[in-house]
């Protein structure tokens, strides 16, 4: 394979991690649903535990900070990444100068009192991947540095107090980000140690809760100790437990925490190690024994960012402008921190059975935004990192085993009906396309087949797999009668058995099916498998209106609904008819012909992506909304219309123009990696447009050199003649040196190494494309077998 010359290969290339941005995306922008909810602290990888600021007052961003806050409420262990709704937070830490004499915990209210909300600038602020630093009440003689590091599983804190008696850690067990009902504490002075208990859950207003456990380890004696339980302070106190009532009201929250204090006088600096386990404070003490054995916080933070540097390393990009490089790893890095690692160090995890299982030999994972991260997050990993994709689905096919049906948006160890559609099916199909194909084959299929041929409901009887599929599969679609949101198309999350945007939820089981049949003929040798799926995934054609040319939805009769509003009529999810009717991936010359051909698909297309985002919360427009999931096919179906030139010219301003590095630079909630993945493929040129097919639609690339380093040793080179920001279009291209006129590659082609030669100028080259040999694959009723995955 080619390798890059010494020429593009400056220092930088050994530390990508440099680049990074953590801050990007943790403020609302110009964008959709309040920006990316980002979050800018110390994780690894996959981290389980992810030591992150916590602002003041924060409910306006779920991923715990704010960029226009200047008050921290504590550094808590565990975030989620770029949802729209909150939680985790667990176990904030409060470093203080304060004196603790009463209760920290104020009355009818959550978090800590304001005296424990130091303030901060952001002048103070410094972070990098696994690494978070912060000056807390800069403008004061007394104020504190606070730097935070972590691995897989545990993390470490350097606390620098100002010179005098009183330097303090709080630790509060009931400051989660959502509700507590369960805050305990003990502390243990000989060992200098505190550990907690803390039970939370509710995310978006589910049912599912968590119980998570942390072992706190301090490098100095304590001078003084104590805890609280809500108003109530113990000095020199072991143990407080508090309990309420499950509740999604902020003011029933548990309140329970402990504090120790130290002699700062002489000695400024105070360390922590904190190990978390969702099994048992045994298996976060275990934990914090195998990641984090020492107080040496220099190394651990060097250990971090020699681990980001490896996972980052793994696409190289050159030749491009220095902004457009720090949006690309910023992307990457976002892109690599989730889902969870979710068992300790001994593979002990709690299942959704309720019980403790062993992982194995394999890594446990949870906390799957499967409508989100199905359409590229689960391809970029299978790419990259492919045995931690098999390991997301042996984790899945797990859950499934014990909870009785495969996940759609399951957080810790529960299933929740966030959402709507069943996305395990696409990420099982798409990671064995991509690569990741490690697992039970049988027992995929078998898991996919129950949750698709009949009514599939977990063990607790909380959480449906399928809504309404009796009528789907009577029908062919889920009917309007049975939506309970026809009028407010984003008032409620889904209920078991409550059908929530029947159009858009048959939609995306027409895509859930085409999965399954992608997954039975070309991984599980089930022909007939294959046939059944291949007709149910046309089953977007009942929901298509002949006379409005749109997706609209449908009445058990038959009848579709007269002067139906196409922007604000419902039956959608976060989205309107005019922006769902092109989320048909798999069947575009299908749903070209419906709308007319392919001139007129292609003048749609136009108009549609006139406006690439419709601004905060706009779900009710008729342009794109490319800073949400359904709309991110969109640009690339160009390259099906014998227009790639048009794929070429969208994809590149949306780049441009919906993503930087700024606090409001994300058009939406990164959804645990999905846009950040979403802006690496189109940064790169290709994108996985078909879900569960190895097929990617060919844009142009944003940087004159990338490579991607496979884990087979094998490489994909993309050299970009004449790639900038001005030069969108391709004028011509090469695959291995031979000349190339499709718009469209296999990854099954790239996998086995690969070069890709573009030559780029600002003016589109028509006829690059334009033939009828050229289109991508369509898959439409009638196909008799799946075609070849590996053309090239």
């Amino acid at each position: 394979m080619v390798v890059l010359a010494a020429a593009l290969a400056p220092p930088a290339a050994a530390s990508p991690s440099r680049f990074v941005v953590p801050f990007a995306g943790t403020r609302p922008g110009p964008g959709t649903f309040g920006g990316g909810h980002d979050f800018p602290g110390a994780a690894a990888p996959f981290g389980m535990f992810q030591w992150s600021p916590d602002t003041s007052p924060s409910d306006r961003h779920s991923g715990g900070y704010d960029y226009r806050d200047h008050h921290l409420a504590g550094f808590s262990l565990t975030h989620l990444s770029g949802a729209g709704c909150a939680l985790y937070g667990d176990f904030p830490f409060v470093p203080s100068t304060e004196r603790i004499s009463r209760s920290p915990a104020p009355h009818g209210a959550p978090g800590l009192g304001e005296r424990f909300r130091p303030g901060f600038t952001h002048a103070g602020e410094r972070a990098r991947p696994g690494y978070y630093g912060v000056r807390l009440n800069p403008s004061q003689p007394r104020s504190i540095r606070a730097e935070l590091t972590a691995t897989t599983r545990t993390g470490m804190a350097r606390f620098t107090f100002p010179r005098g008696r009183h330097g303090s850690v709080l630790v509060n067990a009931g400051g989660s980000a959502r509700p507590d009902d369960l805050a305990e504490v003990h502390v243990y002075p000989a060992r200098r140690e505190i550990t907690g208990i803390a039970s939370s859950g509710y995310l978006c207003a589910q049912r599912p809760r968590y119980k998570v456990y942390v072992s706190a380890r301090f490098n100095r004696s304590f001078a003084a100790y104590g805890t609280w339980r809500r108003q109530r302070l113990e000095r020199g106190g072991r143990a407080a437990v508090d309990r309420k009532r499950p509740s999604t009201v902020a003011s029933t929250t548990a309140q329970a925490g402990a504090y120790a204090s130290f002699n700062t006088g002489r000695n400024r600096v105070v360390k922590v190690r904190a190990g978390l386990s969702f099994v048992s404070i045994a298996g976060a003490r275990r934990n914090l024994r195998a990641e984090s054995p020492s107080f040496h916080f220099g190394r651990a933070a060097g250990a971090a960012a020699h681990r980001w540097n490896r996972a980052l390393g793994k696409v190289r990009v050159r030749g491009g402008n220095r902004s457009s490089i720090r949006t690309f790893y910023t992307a990457l890095y976002h892109a690599l921190l989730a889902p969870r690692t979710f068992d300790d160090a001994d593979g002990r995890y709690p299942g959704m059975d309720g019980r403790v299982h062993d992982a194995g030999s394999h890594t446990q994972f949870a906390d799957f935004s499967g409508w989100d991260i199905y359409r590229s997050q689960i391809q970029l990993l299978s790419i990259l990192v492919p045995g931690r994709a098999a390991d997301i689905v042996r984790s899945m096919l797990v859950d499934a085993e014990q909870s009785g049906c495969l996940p759609r948006w399951s957080y810790a160890n529960g299933q929740s009906m966030m959402m709507v559609g069943d996305p395990a099916d696409p990420i099982i199909a798409s990671a064995a396309a991509f690569g990741a194909s490690d697992f039970d084959r049988d027992a995929a299929l078998e898991s996919m087949l129950r949750g698709a041929k009949r009514a599939c409901r977990s063990a607790d009887g909380n959480y449906l797999e399928r809504q309404g599929l009796g009528p789907y599969l009577a029908l062919g679609y889920l009917p309007y009668d049975l939506d309970v949101n026809r009028r407010n198309a984003n008032s409620i999350f889904g209920r078991p058995g409550a059908v929530w945007g029947s159009a858009a939820a048959t939609l995306e089981y027409a895509i859930d099916d085409f999965s399954i049949s992608q997954f039975a003929a070309r991984f599980a040798d089930q022909p007939a498998v294959y046939m059944d799926f291949i007709r149910r995934a046309a089953n977007w054609r009942r929901l298509f209106n002949r006379q409005s040319h749109k997706i609209e939805p449908r009445f058990s009769s038959g009848a579709f609904r007269h002067h139906y509003d196409n922007l604000r009529g419902g039956a959608f999810v976060e989205g309107d008819s005019v922006q769902y009717t092109w989320m048909v991936p798999h069947d575009p010359a299908g749903l070209f012909r419906a709308i007319g051909d392919r001139t007129v698909a292609t003048r749609r297309l136009d108009q549609f992506l006139r406006r690439l985002n419709g601004g905060a919360g706009a779900t009710h427009t008729s342009h794109a909304l490319l800073g949400n999931e359904p709309n991110l096919n969109v640009p690339w179906l160009y390259d099906w219309t014998r227009r790639p030139f048009k794929t070429q010219s969208a994809v590149r301003r949306a780049v441009l123009r919906l993503y930087n590095t700024s606090p409001a630079g994300y058009p939406g909630n990164d959804d645990l990696g999905e846009l950040s993945s979403w802006y690496v493929f189109g940064a790169l040129g290709l994108y996985p447009e078909v879900p569960g097919v190895g097929l990617l639609a060919i844009g142009s690339p944003l940087f004159r050199r990338a490579v991607l380093r496979l884990r087979s040793g094998n490489r994909v080179l993309i050299n970009a003649i004449g790639a900038s920001a001005k030069n969108p279009y391709i004028e011509g291209m090469r695959f291995n040196g031979h000349l190339y006129g499709r718009p469209w590659t296999t990854w099954c082609a790239l996998a086995r190494g690969a070069r890709l030669t573009f030559r780029l100028g600002p003016r589109p080259n028509r006829d690059w494309g334009d033939s009828r040999a050229a289109l991508p694959a369509s898959y439409g009723p009638g196909r008799n077998a799946p075609p070849n995955a590996c053309a090239p």
